[in-house]
């Protein structure tokens, strides 16, 4: 059943997110090199700002190491570092592609998070995240599909390529049948409220 809320879990959107991608692109994923660089999040919402020296380190055990500021609840800041091993796996083609190696849980991932208020960078799973997306009620869920659709339906110019739906319309066939099921979602809901006022009202 859908909520009418946010649950409490931080989201992936809301943390400062690290990957392998980045730091490649930075040209720092280079054996035998020495690198550092400032990498800096803006929270969408709030508009703040988080500053993080990024150090990688591939010459003998390979390890990335992060410096950045927390502030505790009376806005005091405090310089923190922490470090997370980098492992290697083979590629098909000769050479090897860089991971990071969980802090937290050592386990081998693209992607290291800091939650705001922590003082660790730790994998998805270890900041028990999750996704904007999987946060929304039925109410804003039913919103979001509703514009999704609104959206996608005028763009739809063929609706069929050699006897099948083109994919455009598959996608379009997806968002209604989600829009059906918030839809009796939603109804349900709400009939669980009234029931739920008449009874107080009674």
């Amino acid at each position: 059943m859908g909520r009418w809320y946010y649950d409490k879990k931080v989201t992936v959107e809301e943390a400062c997110d690290l990957t392998i991608f980045q730091l490649k692109r930075f040209g720092m994923l280079v054996d035998g090199l020495h690198s550092a660089t400032v990498v800096t999040w803006v929270q969408k919402h709030t508009g703040k700002e988080t500053h993080v020296r990024v150090e990688v380190n591939t010459i003998g055990e390979p390890y990335v190491k992060f410096t950045y500021f927390v502030s505790d609840r009376e806005g005091n800041a405090t310089t923190c570092d922490s470090e997370a091993n980098l492992v290697t796996t083979p590629c098909n083609l000769g050479g090897v592609r860089y991971w990071f190696a969980c802090p937290w849980c050592g386990t081998r991932v693209g992607s290291l998070y800091l939650v705001p208020g922590e003082r660790l960078f730790k994998c998805r799973d270890c900041n028990n995240l999750t996704y904007r997306s999987r946060n929304r009620g039925t109410m804003e869920a039913f919103g979001h599909t509703s514009r999704q659709i609104e959206k996608l339906r005028p763009e739809i110019k063929r609706w069929t390529w050699r006897g099948r739906p083109t994919r455009k319309v598959k996608k379009l066939r997806t968002l209604e049948r989600k829009m059906g099921i918030l839809s009796d979602q939603a109804s349900t809901m709400l009939d669980k409220l009234r029931n739920r006022i008449n009874r107080h009202s009674g």
